[in-house]
């Protein structure tokens, strides 16, 4: 998905885009945009005024000065720093002349709330506080991106990929007359790239430096220029909390984060050190703050470093305290928190009993969405209060030999629903299939209702979950 450039006028634009208040004609440059006329409050009750800048409304909207807004909601609770300032910045961000006269009313109603901001502005109070302390200006980790323009947030969630040389897909895709296309049914690559974030599992190094870890039975590392392919799949962001990303040492390791690095593709779950490893990456799309963590707790043999203090490695979470707290942090800047855990036993449907077990603590600490990796096979789906545990996605195309896989697409709507459909694939001779509406994608579906705790698959892969009774 295209990074916003960040104007005030793209800004705005983004904005009002994301939450259907505007759609730009076809041709125009975003980032030059003028901010279109807000609806005022008397054409949202309905009554449309003949000059929406000339009303009585707006007239009125004049004597809710930025300054009276501070004063009424001095000492309010927020993330937002509620100053005379901060209004102005908000009415000129959302292009809103009405905003300041729109909360005023709002807050004589109800009394002042964070959740006011989302259906009057079209950003929550934690997207408003990022924006205006100039955060993605500041830190890359905070990503801006255009939406798609429809109802909520898109998201799809791949689990294993492999783009080593020295291993079977890669091998076979340069055998291939129309490239990914040919490993990868277009159905699925649609998907992914129609969604306003990607994320997958990046189970191997980019480098032509470095040696096999010792000890170590399978090692994978891919030339820097495969990353190619991550941009013809739609690649936003990569999990390399697992235990490939160090197959080839340090140096690799670091020509890995790099190579994402320049081709302009985020990476949670490891970094140059402890606190890189253990940031969250934040997406606002759509007017809201998104976070992706990661960790993992993937090996019998612990070989893959752990990050420390000014050494590189990955986010262990064998001990979940370091982890909890990760997610607590991103929950205090993020609306939606979405934890990625390397874990579970391989080749095995059956899970392990720390996966529920730390999940259910994940969860507690806020997180609202938890997709797993690692058995190279699939495994089920539990909702526990309500928050999916996707437990693993298993291989997606990651090896030649045949095994159930899939795609799982994700829509967190603007009420905050979290809808899910999981659309049935089989990884076979290095090529990933879609077989939805097939025999055979009924037969997957079924296998994920028998593997999963409470979640139900309808026929065109939906997920939902299942009542207690």
């Amino acid at each position: 998905m295209k990074r916003y450039q960040m104007t005030a006028a793209a800004v705005s634009l983004m904005l009002l885009t994301g939450c259907g208040m505007f759609t730009p004609m076809s041709g125009t440059d975003p980032s030059a945009a003028s901010v279109p006329e807000q609806l005022s409050s008397a054409e949202t009750a309905g009554s449309v005024p003949d000059s929406v800048t000339e009303s009585s409304e707006s007239s009125e909207a004049s004597d809710v000065t930025p300054e009276a807004l501070a004063e009424l909601t001095a000492g309010a609770e927020s993330v937002l720093p509620l100053t005379a300032d901060f209004f102005r910045w908000a009415s000129e961000t959302t292009g809103d002349p009405d905003l300041c006269k729109k909360l005023s009313d709002q807050i004589a109603q109800e009394g002042y709330s964070d959740s006011l901001w989302y259906p009057l502005s079209g950003m929550t109070a934690k997207a408003a506080a990022a924006l205006y302390d100039g955060l993605p200006e500041r830190d890359s980790r905070v990503i801006v991106l255009e939406g798609d323009g429809n109802p909520g947030i898109s998201m799809t969630f791949a689990g294993d990929i492999s783009l080593a040389d020295n291993w079977h897909v890669m091998q076979y895709l340069k055998t291939t007359e129309n490239g990914i296309s040919d490993c990868i049914s277009p159905f699925l690559n649609e998907k992914m790239r129609a969604a306003d974030i990607n994320c997958i599992n990046n189970e191997f190094c980019f480098s032509n430096r470095g040696t096999p870890l010792a000890n170590k039975q399978y090692t994978f590392r891919g030339a820097p220029e495969n990353v190619s392919v991550y941009g013809e799949l739609g690649v936003d962001i990569v999990d390399l909390a697992n235990n490939h990303a160090f197959d080839y040492g340090e140096d690799a390791f670091l020509d890995t984060m790099e190579t994402l690095r320049g081709a302009g593709i985020a990476y949670m779950g490891g970094g140059k050190d402890l606190a890189e490893a253990s940031a969250p990456v934040y997406y606002i799309v759509e007017g809201k703050m998104i976070a992706f963590v990661a960790a993992t707790r993937a090996e019998k043999f612990i070989l893959t470093p752990e990050a420390g203090a000014s050494s590189p490695g990955v986010l262990r979470c064998y001990d979940p305290a370091a982890f909890l707290e990760v997610i607590r942090q991103a929950k205090t800047k993020a609306d939606f928190v979405i934890a990625n855990l390397h874990w579970g036993t391989e080749n095995s449907h059956a899970l392990e009993d720390v996966q529920p077990e730390t999940a259910y603590q994940y969860i507690d600490a806020g997180a609202d969405l938890i997709i797993g990796a690692h058995a190279h096979c699939l495994q089920g789906i539990e909702y526990y209060r309500h928050v999916p545990i996707v437990y693993n996605l298993g291989n997606y195309w990651f090896s030649h030999y045949d095994i159930d896989t899939g795609l799982l697409g994700v829509n967190l709507t603007e009420d905050d629903a979290v809808e899910m459909c999981f659309y049935p694939a089989v990884q076979r001779g290095c090529k990933t299939t879609y077989v939805g509406g097939e025999a055979e994608g009924e037969r997957i579906l079924q296998c994920m209702r028998s593997y999963s705790v409470n979640a139900d698959f309808a026929a065109d892969g939906t997920v939902t979950e299942r009542s207690a009774g």
